[in-house]
């Protein structure tokens, strides 16, 4: 996918962008069908609503991202692996 950047997807009035960072984040807008059209958007599986343009959709998705990469900064800044048993 888009290596950190916004990747268009689909054809016409069916679209969809995506947003992945690495196997981490995974963010996704898509046009509704509807008249006018509205945009979900989605951060990781999770629903982050409906929105009328798909500006607000992928700003919802961005501070998604910001505010689970600073927890994940955060706990990442801690984390230390298990060291591997010994073999013998």
């Amino acid at each position: 996918m888009g290596q950190g950047t916004w990747t268009r997807w689909g054809r016409g009035s069916c679209e969809g962008w995506s947003l992945w960072l690495g196997d981490i984040v995974r963010g996704q807008v898509t046009r509704g069908i509807d008249v006018p059209p509205t945009w979900s958007a989605s951060f990781n599986s999770t629903d982050l609503g409906g929105y009328p343009t798909r500006d607000e959709a992928m700003a919802r998705v961005e501070e998604a991202v910001v505010r689970s990469m600073g927890e994940a900064m955060a706990d990442w800044s801690i984390f230390r692996p298990r060291a591997k048993p010994a073999v013998g």
